[in-house]
């Protein structure tokens, strides 16, 4: 059995919704092209048995979507539900490059919501009164070097 193929967010998984909902689908090229850029916003990852034949290296230039679009969805990148806090481990981070490192990394989190995002999905409790950003991001490194520690204390 094939291990299979992984595809991540950009052109090949929406070239991947794509060609799937052209073959399965009658939709008109705009509905079609809506509805691949819409699962393909909704998947952050996926892994594939079977990657259709079809297709193409890049869009075609017909189907490729207007400028516009492309903008609109820079800027849905950027918002809160897109961030992701699995962008790199707390925990690796303090490890190799010490508490400056990692209050390095978090200061290119800039909201309190992503910081708290990034806490949560690393498992590192943040006090829910803190507001101010320096603070959370204060309270993260505490919390990870506490895990740090708990980890080589079980080491031992």
């Amino acid at each position: 059995m094939s291990k299979g193929k992984q595809l991540w967010p950009g052109d090949e998984m929406l070239a991947f919704f794509r060609a799937h909902i052209r073959r399965e689908t009658s939709l008109d090229g705009e509905a079609a092209e809506k509805l691949a850029a819409a699962l393909a916003k909704a998947v952050n990852r996926m892994l594939v048995w079977e990657v259709p034949s079809d297709i193409p290296d890049a869009p075609p230039a017909a189907t490729a979507p207007p400028v516009e679009k492309v903008v609109e969805a820079q800027e849905r990148h950027d918002r809160a539900e897109n961030f992701n806090p699995y962008l790199f481990s707390a925990l690796v981070a303090l490890a190799k490059h010490g508490r400056d490192g990692l209050m390095l990394r978090l200061k290119d989190i800039k909201s309190a919501e992503h910081l708290r995002a990034f806490a949560e999905a690393q498992h590192v409790p943040v006090d829910a009164t803190l507001k101010r950003t320096d603070d959370i991001r204060k309270a993260i490194v505490a919390g990870v070097e506490r895990r740090l520690a708990d980890r080589k204390a079980a080491a031992s």
